[in-house]
């Protein structure tokens, strides 16, 4: 039956997927050629003259993506008794994006291979390649763009609300940065400030998934030592603690602004969002109210989930960019339904927003 034959297919591919990350993983170990010849005896696959000729020219080769394309090709040309079946080349997009990597041509700020759980350096900036690709193709649509961003303004609200802090400065603040981002005269040197910064790539995973949250989660990591005395002491009430907190983030802040190339400019505007916005994140991850630390630690919990699913072959299809893109998007949907939900915030639609982010041209315009 036609169901019976597509799982097999999809379980063979997914085999595929499997046997090359191994190969990534444990490098000139395993021999290329004894790794097909394995695949074939455990499968129990006819010997045809197209797998004989593929296991001779590996034996040529020595690297575990010329192993792992050879045996997609094997695959590629399957029959099951007198039935073809038709398999697409398992990771596509992801194989070309490996090539680019090994030429050089994917650039980027930090490497995350171990937070995402990819099995090399390799294997991350192949699948940050694809996933900067197919934000590029979500976020032409502006449907999208407006659920990214109400998703975004949701969950900080969400967040202060837990945290009995009111959203209003964050708010304000939150649409001032909007609409500086919308100015077209801003774009140019909006761009310099994030490259400045390390910013390689004006893409929506580079800006706001890696520069913004990534860093912000690193640093409630690695408090300061005098922070962490504060926090420490039991002699001292939970509400000085706070404010203690509180002034000490203000404090960071007020000394970055002093260094700012661009003292009006986007990072500007940022930090004023953060004043907000930090503190509440501070206290929550490193204070002494157990709820609170849990509500941050689901908030950071799911974040991180999110991206790993993305960086993830098994959970989305890095067949094509179109398709990696519509698995993101219904990733973000389901993961953006968990948290809102858990943090007691309205689920964000498509369709609803105050305010877009900027579309052609511009450095969140380019979110890709």
């Amino acid at each position: 039956p036609e169901s019976q034959r597509r799982e097999f297919a999809e379980k063979l591919e997914s085999l595929l997927h499997r046997a090359y990350h191994l190969q990534e993983e444990f490098g000139s170990t395993f021999p290329a050629d004894s790794m097909l010849l394995d695949l074939e005896r455990t499968l129990m696959l006819p010997l045809t003259e197209g797998s004989l000729r593929l296991r001779a020219d590996d034996e040529d080769s020595l690297t575990s993506e010329d192993s792992f394309f050879s045996a997609t090709e094997l695959f590629e040309s399957l029959q099951v008794g007198d039935v073809p079946v038709p398999l697409s080349r398992p990771a596509a997009a992801y194989e070309e994006a490996l090539q680019l990597v090994k030429e050089g041509k994917v650039p980027c700020r930090t490497l995350r291979t171990d937070l995402l759980g990819c099995y090399s350096d390799h294997d991350f900036l192949a699948k940050l390649h694809c996933v900067r690709q197919a934000f590029e193709g979500l976020l032409e649509d502006k449907s999208n763009q407006l659920f990214f961003g109400k998703v975004g303004r949701q969950m900080v609200m969400g967040l202060m609300t837990k945290a009995e802090k009111s959203p209003k400065g964050f708010l304000e603040t939150y649409e001032e940065m909007l609409s500086y981002a919308l100015r077209p005269e801003t774009w140019a040197t909006t761009r310099l400030e994030l490259e400045g910064r390390g910013v390689v790539c004006m893409s929506f995973f580079d800006i706001v998934l890696d520069f913004i949250l990534m860093d912000a989660f690193e640093d409630l990591e690695n408090p300061p030592s005098s922070v962490l005395a504060v926090l420490r002491n039991r002699w001292l009430s939970d509400s000085f603690k706070e404010t203690a907190l509180a002034t000490a983030c203000w404090s960071v802040l007020k000394a970055k602004r002093r260094l700012l190339m661009v003292p009006d400019g986007f990072i500007s505007h940022f930090y004023s969002v953060s004043e907000h916005v930090s503190p509440v994140l501070a206290f929550g991850f490193l204070g002494p109210k157990p709820q609170l630390a849990e509500v941050c630690a689901f908030f950071k919990h799911q974040i991180v989930q999110y991206l790993r699913d993305m960086f993830d072959l098994d959970n989305v299809r890095y067949t094509s960019v179109p398709a990696l893109a519509d698995d993101i998007l219904q990733l973000s949907r389901r993961r953006s339904e968990i948290l809102l939900g858990f943090l007691g915030a309205p689920v964000a639609s498509s369709s609803i927003m105050n305010g877009a982010l900027p579309c052609e041209n511009g450095p969140l315009g380019e979110l890709q």
